[in-house]
């Protein structure tokens, strides 16, 4: 079984939660302040939020191609797939 970075399966469980609903950048990266804290000293500046962006950014386009999410380009919003949630063996999938 194929093993991600922690952060790949944080952004995962987060869509995850919300399955069936699709999730915007700026929403993930909102949701995803708590990780990024607890690896990166607080800064409120816009070029930091610019940078979170483009991590998170760079993630769903990779968990795009491997196919765990879709990732609409035209809106950032993102969805998990069913490969995504066998990964996170999310409990939406038995219901």
């Amino acid at each position: 079984m194929e093993t991600l970075p922690i952060f790949l399966i944080k952004i995962l469980q987060m869509l995850a939660d919300r399955y069936g609903m699709s999730c915007t950048l700026e929403e993930l990266t909102s949701l995803l302040t708590i990780v990024f804290n607890a690896y990166t000293p607080i800064e409120d500046s816009l070029s930091h939020e610019k940078k979170k962006q483009a991590k998170v950014l760079e993630a769903l386009i990779m968990l795009d191609n491997e196919g765990y999410i879709f990732l609409n380009s035209d809106s950032d919003e993102s969805i998990i797939s069913i490969k995504g949630l066998i990964l996170v063996d999310n409990k939406v999938i038995y219901n």
